[in-house]
């Protein structure tokens, strides 16, 4: 265990995988999960804010930063799992959870699977069905094949060929922009770089879960007694909050929401704790 600038870092051993944690404030327990890319590095300015308000985890993602890998292929049943794991080593009975992008399909199947471990929940930009995916049929299905072809470890070695190759790894950034919709404005150089073979083999699968989500045609139940916080903005370039909104709304009883203006997905890098106050410290008031 290590401290800095007040956050506490720390690894514990669950059944599933080595966790990679740390935690922030005072209160009743927060555990925050990743979205797509799962770095400590990236989270200290959300754990900070939440942390004003709550006792705050986040944990790195099994197959991300110095978290192992699970033994068997990704799927978000196993965070689910871990989360239930965690809560137990730590000594929580229940705990509220908050989930951004991906994270949003990572909170929903643990409020499925575990609901009287789950207190609250916080949902900011969140990705709940692939058909939510601001994309043509034409360019999932596409994006789709791509993917099935990722599965096969000679892809993938292939593929970190041309991440970690500091020649070629613009020209992949450009055509990730192009063909996976993701903004410019997100940095992904460094982590592209450095992206190991573990790390790359659970993106994949977490890609996957994205592109073929749908609580609804798998019959999700609604939670009666968990209360769903929503954040979302009606401009977000690759998730619709016109059906993100129906969707949770129609699935949970307790239901509160608000829609921001801003025109862009994932927060970008330089949102520190000073501006998430002045532009989002309301929000804490709310929950």
């Amino acid at each position: 265990m290590k401290k800095a600038d007040g956050i506490v870092f720390d690894t514990i051993g669950l059944p599933l995988a080595n966790i990679q944690y740390m935690k922030y404030g005072k209160g009743a327990p927060l555990i925050i999960f990743p979205a797509t890319i799962s770095r400590l590095e990236n989270w200290t300015n959300i754990l900070k804010f939440m942390g004003q308000k709550y006792s705050a985890y986040f944990f790195e993602l099994p197959g991300h930063g110095k978290s192992s890998k699970f033994s068997k292929p990704f799927k978000s049943e196993l965070v689910a799992d871990t989360y239930r794991d965690f809560l137990q080593a730590l000594g929580i009975p229940k705990a509220s959870i908050l989930g951004f992008s991906f994270g949003g399909i990572l909170t929903l199947k643990t409020v499925e699977l575990y609901p009287d471990k789950v207190d609250s929940l916080f949902l900011i930009s969140p990705c709940v069905s692939c058909k939510a995916i601001k994309m043509s049929p034409y360019r999932l299905k596409l994006l789709r094949n791509l993917l099935s072809i990722l599965f096969y470890p000679y892809a993938q070695k292939q593929i970190l060929k041309i991440a970690n190759n500091e020649k070629t790894v613009d020209f992949f950034i450009s055509f990730l922009q192009k063909v996976g919709k993701i903004e410019k404005r997100i940095d992904v150089r460094d982590t592209l770089l450095n992206l190991s073979h573990h790390t790359l083999d659970t993106v994949v699968h977490q890609l996957h879960e994205v592109l073929t989500a749908d609580f609804e045609k798998d019959g999700w139940k609604k939670p009666s007694n968990i209360a769903c916080y929503f954040a979302m903005s009606v401009h977000d370039p690759l998730l619709s909050y016109e059906y993100t909104n129906d969707f949770l709304s129609s699935h949970f009883n307790l239901f509160k929401d608000t829609f921001f203006d801003y025109k862009f997905h994932q927060f970008p890098k330089e949102f520190d704790l000073n501006y998430l106050n002045n532009n989002f410290g309301h929000l804490l008031k709310l929950i």
